[in-house]
């Protein structure tokens, strides 16, 4: 008589097990390859609006210094405006001397040249008084 054969059970997985594993997989790296595009494009945009927000301040850092407040109107000119790395720098420089005050408001407003680059204008104001 021939000893009976104990059936032992295989391991490992069925095709099924591995097929929902590898769609969980799947999504999983869809998911992260999306979120790491959204951050690329995050850093690329913040980047462009502070390289825009520094050129405003340097027109604005410009109004401070200017040697002569007579002449601080012709900081709007085309000398001090135009486009720097893809960005337009426009000056507006308005004098109020009606209300009593000698007062100068300077407006510098920075767009971008390339579309989509800078979404919203980046606008910086100060207001300075005759000494």
């Amino acid at each position: 008589m021939t000893p009976p054969t104990v059936r032992r059970p295989r391991g490992g997985f069925s095709l099924v097990e591995v097929l929902v594993a590898m769609a969980l997989l799947a999504t999983l790296v869809v998911g992260l390859s999306m979120s790491t595009v959204l951050f690329s494009r995050a850093v690329v945009d913040s980047s462009g609006r502070a390289r825009a927000q520094a050129i405003a301040d340097m027109q604005i850092n410009r109004a401070f210094v200017w040697p002569s407040y007579g002449t601080l109107t012709s900081l709007a000119g085309t000398a001090y405006n135009g486009t720097i790395d893809g960005y337009v720098l426009a000056t507006t420089v308005s004098v109020d001397s009606l209300s009593g005050r000698n007062r100068t408001s300077v407006v510098v407003n920075v767009t971008s040249s390339v579309p989509g680059r800078l979404p919203v204008p980046v606008v910086r104001s100060i207001t300075i008084a005759a000494p």
